[in-house]
């Protein structure tokens, strides 16, 4: 198995990664309560605010990344549902990475992580037992090298913006405070998309979020 080092080249990245889970990649999880907008998320009056409908050279594409989900299958739908139609398009993933989804949470949930290259797509149970039924919790892609061909982005979102570019492109989105260290921005696109980093966008995902304690 690959240490976390060698699959996520950023220290932040690889930060967000331990935060979670010794053994996984930074993820949503079900932990965390709703995000509170921070005192900078003040929403302009929309210009543009994309949709989560996929645009008809999105449907011609594999695998396509949304605020909801993927593929079509929404969070929360069952393991095995997203494997099945992840392996029919994709084959076997690169890397299948089980724990707890926080090692300083004794009753964290388990959660299996599977990457596709710098995508990653999380799964997560209800309770700690490794057997027991996980649901679709997130997917995420870390940024810096061109998306695998066999995905694609709802609404054609760029993914090689800045934080002030996609707020002026989305400007109804919005920062949100997940508790995170100050310097480390999480910005929310209208069809919840989100992305973070420090000085730029690091990461985009959708799905739930935990922040594990230090």
């Amino acid at each position: 198995m690959k240490p976390l080092g060698a699959l996520f080249g950023s220290a932040l990245v690889l930060a967000l990664a331990l935060t979670g889970c010794a053994k996984t990649p930074p993820y949503p999880s079900a932990a965390t309560p709703a995000p509170v907008p921070s005192a900078s998320s003040a929403t302009p009056t929309p210009q543009q605010t994309p949709s989560s409908t996929p645009s008809q050279s999105q449907q011609a594409a594999a695998i396509i990344l949304d605020g909801t989900g993927l593929a079509g299958v929404r969070f929360g739908s069952a393991e095995a549902q997203v494997l099945s139609t992840l392996k029919s398009q994709l084959g076997t993933p690169d890397e299948a990475i089980q724990g707890q989804s926080c090692d300083k949470i004794p009753d964290s949930p388990w959660a299996q992580t599977v990457l596709y290259g710098d995508v990653w797509v999380r799964f997560d149970a209800k309770d700690t037992k490794k057997t027991s039924p996980r649901m679709l919790a997130a997917w995420g892609y870390q940024l810096g090298k061109p998306l695998p061909s066999e995905f694609t982005i709802v609404d054609d979102v760029p993914l090689d913006l800045t934080f002030n570019q996609l707020k002026a492109k989305y400007p109804a989105a919005r920062y949100l405070d997940f508790g995170l260290p100050e310097d480390t921005k999480v910005l929310q696109l209208p069809n919840k998309l989100m992305f973070m980093g420090q000085r730029q966008p690091e990461v985009v995902w959708a799905g739930e979020f935990q922040n594990c304690p230090d």
